[in-house]
């Protein structure tokens, strides 16, 4: 079963809230327990995606105790009271489906494809997951040592590996962004059973999740299946733990860090703060970032990759926090020094500030926008997947039919003044990562 870990290695995400080309039509309710209900129809294919998205990440995390998230991804697929050891994934396939999950700094998704016939199955998985999981002695220590070696393979040991865990720990230093996503191996391995019970009693309860159906359904009897299966079970009694968005204090001078790492190519990375997920400003950072780094005309590679020919390549993103988070530029050198480097990096990002865009280039990113309506939430798994992730950090599942008017309500100046007031050079931080010296 694959297991993906959001990291830094920066795809070109091309402006990840694009709307679909159609609004995607949705029904939600709420349990007595709390558990938010969505459920949307499609019956292109005889398929079905049951998916539970619970509100906890990296950032809900204790200083001491960190990578329990990411470790509950793992863990509750150990097995319950009534379904045996390394038997959740069997179930699955043995009915033609599959599954998988993945954990972020601010939620942990679980979801199951499945034949439409075999939604009840779903349900009960999800439901069995939610209620009866194990959380005893053998099954702890089991995915310790997977977890532990997944932080060796693909952080520990990896080559730019460590990259997101220097930006967090430059970028944050109060709020608990400031650990990466997979956390300690030493927090980890010294963490008893109670310290993983005690984290699943105060997030893994319904009162805490989003369920989310997408597909080829029935509404009637689905409604009385989720009845049936998630309806008595009991909401936590725990207050979750919910860092203040704000916490983070403003820096105030520009932070420089050099990590020596077992690589043949350096690389330069660069960060400033950024806004929240799905805010207003979010958007039009990611049109600034776009008119930098999205596309062969876009200025980092018109000018840094083809004419000044100082990088092999160089992009930006926004990272997608719940919480306001950092814009991060990550970029290659082409022979020159890094410093070089960063120079130029340096001089179209100040230079977009400072001289504006033109109409063109901001025509060009919106026909992006419209041109992306097509490829997102083209699968049922992206619609169950956009549904849940605009309820859990929103609060409003409708944001997945407002993003496209998001987009289009900017203007050229509107984008550039957002910008300025996250791209300070006084809270900039650089990152050289270099070959290891003999």
């Amino acid at each position: 079963m694959k297991k993906s870990i959001l990291t830094l290695i920066l795809s070109a995400v091309l402006l990840p809230f694009a709307a679909s080309a159609q609004n995607i039509k949705f029904e939600e309710y709420d349990l007595d327990n709390g558990l938010h209900v969505i459920l949307s129809q499609n019956h292109k294919t005889p398929n079905v995606v049951i998916s539970v998205m619970y509100h906890v990440g990296s950032k809900n995390e204790e200083p001491h105790l960190t990578g329990f998230a990411h470790f509950f991804e793992h863990l509750m697929f150990e097995g319950t009271e009534n379904i045996g050891r390394g038997e959740y994934a069997t179930y699955v396939s043995e009915a033609g489906g599959s599954l998988n999950a993945n954990t972020s700094w601010d939620r942990t998704y679980y979801f199951e494809l499945l034949p439409s016939n075999q939604l009840e199955l779903g349900m009960w998985l999800e439901s069995e997951r939610m209620l009866h999981p194990k959380i005893e002695e053998i099954g702890v220590s089991t995915q310790k040592n997977v977890v532990c070696q997944e932080m060796g393979q693909t952080r520990d040991n990896q080559p730019y590996g460590t990259a997101m865990t220097k930006i967090q720990a430059n970028s944050f230093k109060v709020h608990p962004y400031s650990h990466d996503i997979l956390g300690s191996e030493e927090h980890i391995r010294n963490a008893s059973v109670q310290d993983f019970q005690d984290f699943h009693d105060m997030f893994y309860k319904p009162n805490n999740a989003v369920l989310t159906i997408c597909g080829d359904f029935d509404v009637k009897q689905t409604k009385a299946w989720i009845e049936e299966y998630f309806g008595d079970i009991p909401a936590g009694t725990v207050e979750p733990r919910r860092p203040d968005p704000n916490m983070e204090p403003k820096r105030t001078e520009p932070i420089k860090d050099t990590v020596y790492d077992n690589i043949q190519m350096p690389m330069l990375i660069e960060a400033y703060p950024a806004p929240a997920y799905g805010t207003e400003d979010y958007f039009a950072m990611d049109v600034f970032n776009a008119i930098l780094s999205q596309g062969n005309s876009a200025r980092f590679q018109s000018q840094i990759v083809d004419t000044k020919k100082t990088g092999l390549m160089a992009m930006g993103m926004t990272l997608p926090f719940e919480h306001p988070g950092a814009y991060v530029i990550q970029a290659i050198p082409n022979g020159v020094d890094l410093s070089v480097l960063e120079a130029d990096v340096d001089a179209e990002l100040f230079g977009l500030l400072e001289n504006g865009m033109t109409d063109e280039e901001f025509q060009k990113v919106m026909n992006m926008v419209e041109m992306a309506q097509a490829r997102s939430n083209s699968t049922i798994e992206e619609t169950a997947e956009s549904l849940a992730t605009a309820y859990t950090y929103l609060k409003n599942t409708n944001f997945v039919n407002e993003t496209m008017e998001n987009y289009t309500s900017l203007t050229k100046e509107k984008v550039l003044e957002v910008a300025k007031k996250y791209i300070d050079p006084a809270q900039k931080i650089s990152i050289y990562y270099l070959p290891k010296q003999n």
